[in-house]
């Protein structure tokens, strides 16, 4: 078919990594924190309410407060976090070093060339397709995928005919949704 060529970041891989922990994780995992607070301003309410004095109540009502605030923070500073923790995992004891890669798209594999490895995989290995806000990912296994940043697309139309190509090669695969 074609032959794909492009300089593979630590962005691209810390990008992988959020979108597969928000798409696939368990929402024990996702949502922990949330839980955890949740269950805990629960108690700390119905304790505060129902066993002690009402001018006690107006810690449990500070208590929410405090709790619904850092609920709001947990939200909005979540994806920030999680990609600095990725970035840290993919760098951790090493220098990262940005590399070329190239993905071929073969009649029978999926050939992908870098610095020093070279693999073909069989289109029967591919388990799913996903579409993520940065980028194509082609699921080799339930937890490692081909990486085809949306940068590497001139339009739409390339990404789809690449997911059209995917399909057609191996019939398990589903169309992703967006």
């Amino acid at each position: 078919m074609n032959e794909i060529k492009y300089i593979q970041k630590l962005d691209d891989l810390s990008f992988f990594s959020l979108h597969h922990h928000n798409r696939y994780s368990s929402k024990y995992q996702k949502y922990y924190p949330e839980i955890f607070l949740s269950v805990t301003t629960i108690i700390s309410a119905v304790m505060f309410f129902s066993t002690y004095p009402e001018e006690i109540n107006f810690v449990a009502i500070l208590y929410l407060l405090f709790s619904i605030l850092y609920y709001a923070y947990l939200r909005l500073t979540r994806k920030r976090k999680l990609l600095k923790h990725f970035k840290k995992f993919y760098t951790e004891g090493k220098d990262f070093t940005e590399s070329e890669l190239t993905i071929r798209f073969e009649d029978l594999f999926i050939l992908t060339q870098s610095k020093n490895v070279e693999s073909k995989i069989p289109y029967e290995n591919l388990t799913r397709l996903s579409i993520g806000t940065e980028a194509l990912y082609v699921y080799i296994s339930n937890i490692q995928a081909l990486i085809l940043p949306n940068r590497i697309f001139h339009s739409p139309m390339e990404s789809q005919t690449i997911i059209d190509f995917l399909i057609q090669k191996n019939g398990n695969l589903i169309a992703p949704l967006k």
